[in-house]
């Protein structure tokens, strides 16, 4: 069982020892609170096989929302431990939240870093984890690097560079059908390099010029997979209208990824799978090229900006081998925004999570977790518009890449008692590699429809209900894996029992179904405390 003690220990010592700040001024803003808590938890079948769990779960973590001159940054960190009541409920401990920061070093140079941990489910059921302890997954993302922009007489000069990590942790049982067997994400580092220079429409020219190029690469512990893609272009803006502009692009790209085989047992010859369900690396085997593109990249299209809150954008053009559809629609308010993307791309479980973490954006962070866990739902949305779902990007790890298509959406609202946060999408993945792997056959593909919605009032200064419904369905359709529809929702009343002590109830049903397997219902109630320094 992994027992993450020092971080847990920091968070206790924090909370014992940290009062909560409140600080204001022109330009400042600097929110830190610290807590602790402590949560009666029971887990009971509607439906399907499974006995009544009891837990009690102890909590230390910390909020804070710091604003100010240099220093911009939103916390959200937990670390959980559930002590299970019986034989059948065991022990377990998971440490969860988002974290994001940007240090103005310089006039336009900016340190950018965040993070995001989280658990999820690693049986094929994609919701939260309210049963079978034995099939979970701690996830780990995080990415720190600096960023410039300047002006140079009419010339903008834009470049950045970002350092990503990202990590599995399983404690899984691999006796259930669409276990992992060798195909899952380890660990991976990612680097990406960007640059550009050019100049706006009206500046040297009626049209906008930029030139760009960056460099990205992920190597990933598993058979020491390597991804790699250089690439430069010219891109063009021509106003047509006071609001309308014509936009247009062209250069080349060079995509490679590589990996070394698995090491084969003498007797059988078949792949020889670690402890953790792995493939074990042969170090002496030549790196094979499975993908291998390079070649001219275009694409045109419209952009319309009606005013300074409205974007929007669609490209058509090609790449990657065929054509490629891609645009955006982004509107952002005083207390709202909406933000609608399709996008196409080359991509691996490390690079979704580091760009997903890396995309957050909004102030003072809007988490809705799950009462009964402590788990994230899927999206952290800003208080005042901004934030980002990262429910596609945790459903199906694989160690494998795959050409990523899709379409998501989200809108964040705050406006007097209310807050209210929706998210939904749809993700093609269709897979690279070698023909014949045990997991995946090269071309194979999966699907997956989500959507999460969170809706929260405040009665009075005093208390609260939060609600939050969720459906995910995820078709595998590759290498012997699950089919599986989840939904559920629960709801949460919040009662302030003095200044610093708070108490929850909540109230909530998960559903599962998976292929041929019935349904699975489970009632959830929780009571709790929380105590704030």
């Amino acid at each position: 069982m992994r027992r993450p003690i020092t971080i847990a220990a920091s968070l206790l010592a924090l909370c014992a020892a940290t009062p909560a700040l409140a600080q204001s001024g022109q330009g400042r803003r600097v929110n830190v609170t610290p807590y602790l808590g402590i949560d009666q938890i029971v887990l009971a079948p509607l439906k399907g096989e499974g006995d009544v769990l009891t837990y009690t779960n102890l909590s230390a973590g910390v909020t804070a929302d710091i604003q100010s001159r240099r220093v911009e940054a939103v916390i959200d960190l937990r670390y959980d431990y559930s002590i299970g009541w019986g034989s059948r409920s065991s022990d377990q401990d998971v440490i969860s939240g988002i974290l994001q920061t940007q240090v103005n070093l310089a006039r336009g140079l900016s340190l950018n870093a965040g993070g995001l941990a989280s658990r999820v489910r690693s049986d094929g059921f994609n919701g939260p984890v309210v049963r079978n302890d034995s099939a979970t997954s701690q996830i780990y993302s995080a990415y720190a690097g600096p960023s410039y922009t300047s002006k140079i007489g009419d010339f903008d000069i834009g470049a950045s560079y970002r350092l990503g990590y990202n990590r599995v942790d399983d404690d899984v049982t691999l006796d259930f059908p669409g276990a992992p067997q060798g195909g899952s994400f380890a660990d991976s580092w990612t680097h990406s390099l960007a640059g550009s220079v050019g100049f706006g429409p009206g500046t040297l020219l009626p049209v906008g010029l930029v030139a760009s190029g960056g460099y990205d690469r992920e190597d990933a512990s598993q058979l020491d997979q390597r991804f790699e893609d250089k690439w430069a272009r010219l891109d063009a803006t021509l106003p047509v209208a006071p609001t309308v502009a014509l936009v247009g692009g062209v250069g080349y790209e060079d995509i490679a990824i590589s990996q070394r085989s698995p090491l084969l047992d003498p007797a059988t010859g078949t792949p020889v799978i670690s402890s953790s369900g792995r493939y074990v690396t042969d170090k002496s085997s030549p790196r094979a090229l499975l993908y291998d593109q390079d070649g001219l990249i275009w694409d045109v299209g419209v952009l319309w900006r009606p005013n300074h809150r409205t974007s929007m954008e669609g490209r058509v053009g090609q790449r990657y081998g065929s054509m490629s559809y891609t645009g955006n629609i982004v509107w952002t308010g005083r207390r709202s925004s909406f933000a609608l993307v399709v996008f196409d791309g080359i991509d691996s479980f490390g690079r979704v999570m580091s760009g997903n973490v890396a995309s957050f954006s909004g102030n003072a962070l809007d988490i809705v977790r799950n009462p009964f866990t402590g788990d994230l739902t899927g999206c952290a949305f800003g208080s005042a518009g901004g934030g980002q779902c990262f429910n596609d990007g945790l459903t199906g790890i694989t160690d494998a890449n795959f050409r990523y298509r899709g379409v998501t959406a989200q809108y964040a609202m705050r406006g007097g008692p209310w807050n209210w946060g929706v998210g939904a999408g749809y993700s093609q993945r269709k897979f690279v590699t070698p023909r014949g792997e045990v997991v995946f056959v090269d071309g194979t593909r999966d699907e997956n429809w989500w959507g999460t919605t969170s809706l929260g009032y405040t009665i009075d200064s005093a208390s609260a209900i939060d609600t939050t419904i969720y459906v995910n369905y995820f078709d595998a359709g590759s290498g012997g894996r699950i089919d599986t529809l989840n939904m559920g929702a629960f709801a949460s009343y919040n009662r302030m029992i003095s200044r610093r002590l708070s108490a929850t109830a909540s109230l909530g049903v998960d559903s599962s179904k998976a292929d041929d397997i019935d349904s699975i219902i489970t009632a959830m109630g929780q009571v709790g405390l929380r105590y704030g320094f």
